[in-house]
């Protein structure tokens, strides 16, 4: 997933307005939404989550691309003594085990529908796919009002207009997955997460949010 693939840059107004509408969308999914302003809050959550699995098979799982994007997340975790696991792609049940707490990132949040987009390496899928519960980091400048503006992303991405090596293919994400196939009864999680949690993640204002700290440690709650 190429992160920092160039997008217009809405005004403040407007970005928070972005951050209501997607949040809007995404929370009657059963999607948890938090605001965040430092990755220490990021961090503090996967601890907290992952302290309340049994430890033999309390697993962290930091997708690549997210670790390239953020190197520091993985010394805050570190620092809360998080034990992080590496993705084997030759063993993902090793990797994941059953109550996995799986951290990435999202290209692109798409306000319209709640949905959120794609492209990156079999890692990061797996991590996606894999783990028990999943917290998606979100950078608020990514958010766009639609389809159209994530279209004209797309475009530049698999033509490699953004500067970058042409992609592939991408993923829009909408909730966590959930079937009906078996006796009409709804069933959560069947293909993927049974838990996904999204982490708007205000890193242009994450410095002024440091030196005004509130104590909840940079987070906050957008809707759930």
């Amino acid at each position: 997933m190429i992160a920092n693939s160039p997008i217009a840059t809405p005004r403040a107004s407007d970005n928070d307005a972005l951050q209501e509408r997607f949040s809007a969308h995404v929370s009657k999914l059963g999607v948890i939404v938090e605001r965040v302003t430092a990755l220490d809050a990021v961090a503090a959550l996967a601890a907290d989550l992952a302290a309340a699995v049994a430890p033999d098979v309390r697993r962290v799982v930091l997708a690549p691309t997210l670790e390239r994007t953020y190197p520091a997340l993985r010394e805050r975790l570190e620092s809360r003594g998080v034990t992080l696991t590496p993705v084997d792609v030759s063993n993902p049940m090793a990797t994941f085990g059953p109550a996995a707490i799986g951290i990435s990132e999202a290209s692109l949040g798409i306000a319209e529908t709640g949905s959120y987009l794609i492209a990156d390496s079999l890692a990061d899928r797996l991590v996606r796919m894999l783990a028990h519960r999943h917290l998606v980091v979100l950078d608020v400048a990514r958010l766009v009002p639609g389809l159209d503006e994530a279209g004209a992303w797309l475009r530049d991405r698999f033509t490699g207009a953004d500067g970058e090596p042409a992609g592939r293919y991408a993923s829009f994400v909408t909730g966590p997955s959930r079937t009906a196939d078996i006796e009409m009864s709804l069933s959560v999680g069947a293909h993927g997460p049974a838990e996904l949690r999204i982490l708007l993640l205000d890193s242009v204002g994450a410095g002024k949010a440091a030196a005004a700290d509130n104590g909840n440690g940079g987070r906050t709650h957008a809707s759930q």
